[in-house]
C-alpha cells in the first residue's frame, strides 16, 4: 500500500533499537528520509549501518538526549540541515530506571519511589514529547501537512496492577492528555497527532526487564511470562514491526482523517472497552 510519504522527512527518536528502530525502517521503505535519534552512540551508528543497506542516501543518525530541550533542539536542526523541514515526528522514550542496576523500567511501588524519581519520569516521559513537538510545529504549519506520534503504554488507560509501574501509571496519563489536547490545536493546520499504547512487546530491553522482574519475584521467568501472556486472547507478546506497521499508517498521507486517539496495540489484553 502506498502511504503517500515518498520524500517526507521524518525523526524518528528510540532509533537505535526495538519499536523505534523499526518504524524507522518501515517508515524507509515507504521512501521517507529518516533521522534516527538515540543517545548510545556505537548502537545508533550499528543500526544506521544496518538501515543503511537499502537507503544510503535516506538515513541519518546522530547521538541526543531527546528528553532535554538542547538535545531536542539539536536533533531537530540536524535533521532540516541533513533533509529539509520535518513533515513527521516519532517520539520514543523510556521511562526512569529507579536502580541503575536494574534492568527494568521504572519499577517501583509508591513507596519504593521518591519525588525526584518522579520527576524524572514526568522529564522523560512527558517533556521529552512537550519538547518535540514545540521544536516541529511552525515546519509543519507552514507545511500545512504534519504527523505526530507517540510510543506510549496501555497503562495510560488502564494500570497494570501485576507489576510495579508506580511511575508510567502516574505519568503515561498525562502524555495521552497532552496528545488530545495538541490534537485539537493543530488540526486545522493538517496536522495529525496519535498516541499509541503499546503493550507486552518483545524487544531487549523488555526482555531484560522480565529477567529481573522473575529474579525479583523468585519465579520461573518461562512460567512468569506464560501466565502474564494466557491472559491476553493472542497469548503472545507484539512485536516491534507490528508496532511500527500502525505508526507507519497514521504518519501516512492515508491516515488523515485519524487524530487525537490513544490506540491500544495490546493483543487484545487491554479490558477497557475504549
Amino acid at each position: 500500500m502506498d502511504l503517500g510519504i515518498e520524500g517526507r522527512v521524518a525523526l524518528v527518536s528510540g532509533g537505535s533499537k526495538g519499536i523505534g528502530f523499526a518504524t524507522a525502517q518501515r517508515l524507509l521503505t515507504a521512501g521517507a528520509k529518516v533521522m534516527i535519534v538515540a543517545r548510545n552512540a556505537q548502537t545508533l551508528e550499528a543500526a544506521r549501518g544496518r538501515l543503511a543497506a537499502d537507503a544510503d542516501d535516506r538515513i541519518e543518525a546522530l547521538s541526543a538526549d531527546m528528553t532535554d530541550e538542547a538535545g531536542v533542539a539539536s536533533a531537530i536542526q540536524a535533521t532540516v540541515d541533513r533533509f529539509g523541514p520535518i513533515s513527521i515526528a516519532i517520539s520514543n522514550v523510556v521511562g526512569h530506571v529507579i536502580d541503575p542496576k536494574e534492568a527494568g523500567p521504572h519499577a517501583g511501588h509508591f513507596e519504593d519511589v521518591a519525588p525526584a524519581d518522579f520527576m524524572s519520569e514526568f522529564k522523560q516521559l512527558l517533556l521529552s514529547a512537550w519538547y518535540l513537538a514545540r521544536g516541529v510545529i511552525p515546519a509543519m504549519k507552514e507545511q500545512g501537512w504534519g504527523r505526530i506520534a507517540n510510543v506510549g503504554s496501555t497503562v495510560a488507560r488502564e494500570p497494570r496492577w501485576e507489576l510495579p509501574h508506580m511511575l508510567p501509571n502516574a505519568v503515561r496519563p498525562a502524555v495521552a492528555g497532552l496528545y488530545r489536547g495538541l490534537a485539537r490545536d493543530l488540526a486545522p493546520f493538517g496536522i495529525t497527532v496519535n498516541n499509541i499504547m503499546t503493550g507486552s512487546i518483545a524487544t531487549e530491553r523488555n526482555g531484560d526487564y522480565f529477567t529481573w522482574l522473575a529474579a525479583e519475584r523468585g519465579v520461573d521467568r518461562g512460567e512468569m511470562l506464560a501466565q502474564m501472556y494466557a491472559q491476553g486472547p493472542i497469548r503472545r507478546p507484539g512485536k516491534p514491526e507490528e508496532i511500527a506497521s500502525l505508526i507507519a499508517f497514521l504518519s501516512s498521507d492515508r491516515a488523515r482523517h485519524v487524530s487525537g486517539q490513544s490506540i491500544a496495540v495490546s493483543g487484545g489484553r487491554s479490558r477497557h472497552l475504549y
